[in-house]
């Protein structure tokens, strides 16, 4: 068969397949909504969202100012970062959201005008705050805002604002947001720590409750794997719990009971881990994804760097995000600015964004756009029967404060519904005192949203759209080379030194990676992967065991038994790394020689 045959073959599978997805997610945007009764999990992250727009607005409004006010807007997004994390954890995220939102508006004004320049530099501001969004971990919203935030600051000194004004805003906001987004902290500093555990233990409970052979095994473990891993990330970034803080006659201070209270949750988990754990067995459980770590201690976090550097490594989910987004970015912005002529451009590059930062599978992707797209078209008919934009200036507050709340309170629930009330905030606050038309700025919104989000379900489908084969291999390499040397250091003796310690860290955060990058290839290429199906779970077992054992051996005890799978381990690291893939009962060879886990406590 020719080339052009084969590519036009290639191209006809694509769009079938795109279709597929297109037609399955038509039906998603309200499936799964629930109109019961739930605990408000939600309400003290959409409380911290509206005051922090509030405080601005309400004063700016008051003084007369209101435009200054929705301003600040651009720096308050700083609050709905960091929820969940402990003190200090909190605080170094929330500085470093803030700066970059005051950098991406900076860079914004510095290019505005030039529309070209300016797409090329939202393009390449995406891609890196979605790269140190991957590598970081840094959690929701993610990169979103800061595309968002460098698009409105290369529209707005076009329609005559003042450049320094809107970086005084954005900083203006940003400060207010960050003692605000630290409120709850001050009502139980350690209700993170208490949340992150108590959700693990109802994760493990739920997963113990389902038997085997039940179709949703798999996922119910996966779910108390990323649990107890959360719990363990919150209370190392609170703090290294002291496991040997059990003296009755121990001091009394605030910080000593925090210490206390923390030892406490730390043993707490090792309880809940080790229930997990005993379940995972082969013989107990027949389809297990291991996605995080079983040892029975905490192993921390790496530094920044390290965690940078690991995501340098190609291929990695953190890399490809990276360059979907700049390219769908790109894309909407050539599409709604050079071709359609959109006056907010912006909106088309930040909704491609929207739907590619987080790096989903493709299925995913063209939901999360089917959710957008619909969410915007009922958002718009919202805000032209409201007709908030109308209303005086203190309705505009209300309606602002009200609708942020509203944002954040669904947006986990059901994203379709969280747009419905995205959508005339945005307009809302583009249209209040501006003197636009509510009708044409709706129009452009959808037109604009529209193109964006098909740029963003079509990227998948272009760049990367058969490396779901190389990238798992990749990662399959990385999971049993971290493997080899955790078994050469445990046959040392070394496993509960520094080195053996960070080595065990490494697996672990290997087999995270390696579970997630395995899922979205067998939901993106499930039939270029067939055959490395069988090596994942065994290249999982290998790991989990090998974490297992280390996290038993008594400190400075060689296990000498374990010697010889070593260099067998790396081998079958390097043969993966050339993309020859091994039988998966080679991988289960050195695992046996590793050892049977035995149970744990």
């Amino acid at each position: 068969m020719t080339f052009p045959r084969r590519a036009v073959r290639g191209a006809r599978r694509r769009v079938l397949r795109g279709a597929e997805h297109l037609a399955s997610a038509a039906i998603t945007p309200f499936r799964g909504l629930r109109w019961e009764v739930r605990a408000p999990t939600r309400w003290p992250v959409a409380l911290r969202a509206a005051l922090a727009i509030a405080i601005p607005l309400t004063i700016a409004t008051a003084a007369g100012h209101q435009a200054w006010g929705l301003l600040c807007g651009t720096g308050t997004f700083t609050v709905l970062y960091g929820a969940g994390r402990p003190l200090r954890s909190r605080i170094r995220v929330l500085v470093l959201v803030a700066l970059g939102l005051i950098a991406g508006m900076s860079l914004g004004v510095l290019v505005s005008g030039n529309l070209v320049l300016s797409i090329l530099v939202t393009a390449v501001v995406g891609a890196v705050a979605t790269f140190l969004a991957h590598a970081l971990r840094l959690g929701p919203p993610g990169a979103f805002f800061f595309v968002l935030i460098v698009g409105i600051g290369g529209y707005l000194p076009t329609r005559g604002l003042d450049p320094g004004s809107l970086i005084l805003a954005t900083t203006t906001g940003a400060a207010v947001a960050v003692p605000i987004a630290m409120f709850d902290l001050l009502l139980d500093r350690l209700g993170p720590e208490r949340a992150a555990v108590a959700a693990a233990q109802r994760a493990v409970e739920k997963f113990l409750a389902s038997p085997p052979e039940d179709g949703q095994a798999e996922d119910l473990s996966t779910a108390a794997t990323n649990a107890i891993h959360d719990a363990w990330t919150v209370l190392w970034d609170g703090g290294e719990p002291d496991l040997a803080l059990d003296d009755p006659g121990a001091p009394t201070s605030p910080q000593a009971t925090a210490h206390t209270v923390r030892a406490d949750l730390a043993t707490d988990l090792i309880v809940i881990q080790q229930r997990y754990s005993e379940h995972l067995l082969p013989t107990q459980q027949l389809n297990p994804d291991l996605g995080a770590e079983p040892t029975a201690a905490p192993l921390g976090r790496p530094r920044l760097r390290r965690m940078v550097a690991r995501a340098l490594r190609w291929p990695t989910a953190a890399l490809q995000a990276a360059i979907r987004v700049a390219a769908g970015i790109a894309a909407a912005g050539v599409a709604a600015g050079l071709l359609a002529g959109s006056g907010h451009m912006y909106w088309a590059m930040a909704a491609a964004a929207l739907v590619l930062h987080n790096g989903m599978d493709r299925r995913a992707t063209t939901i999360r756009s089917v959710e957008r797209l619909a969410g915007t078209t009922l958002g718009i008919g919202l805000f032209l029967i409201g007709g908030f934009s109308g209303s005086g200036p203190w309705a505009v507050v209300i309606t602002i404060v009200t609708l942020q709340g509203l944002v954040e309170l669904c947006v986990v629930r059901n994203y379709t519904i969280a747009v419905i009330f995205m959508t005339p905030l945005a307009l809302t606050i583009g249209t209040a005192g501006s003197g636009l038309a509510a009708l044409t700025i709706a129009q452009e919104r959808l037109l604009d949203t529209a193109i964006g989000v098909l740029c963003g379900v079509a990227v998948p489908w272009l760049i990367g759209w058969r490396s779901s084969h190389a990238m798992l291999t990749a990662h399959l390499s990385r999971a049993i080379s971290a493997s080899a040397e955790v078994i050469g250091l445990l046959g040392r003796g070394q496993h509960q030194d520094r080195a053996g310690l960070v080595a065990q860290r490494e697996l672990s955060l290997d087999l995270q990676e390696l579970s997630a990058i395995a899922g979205r290839a067998i939901r993106d290429e499930p039939e270029r992967v067939a055959d490395l199906v069988p090596v994942r779970d065994a290249t999982a077992w290998l790991g989990f065991t090998v974490l297992a054992t280390a996290s038993q051996e008594a400190p400075g005890e060689a296990l000498e038994r374990v010697a010889p799978a070593e260099d067998l381990a790396r081998d079958l690291a390097v043969r993966l790394a050339r993309q020859d893939v091994p039988e998966d009962r080679e991988i289960r060879a050195v695992r046996a020689i590793v050892g049977k886990r035995p149970p744990l406590g």
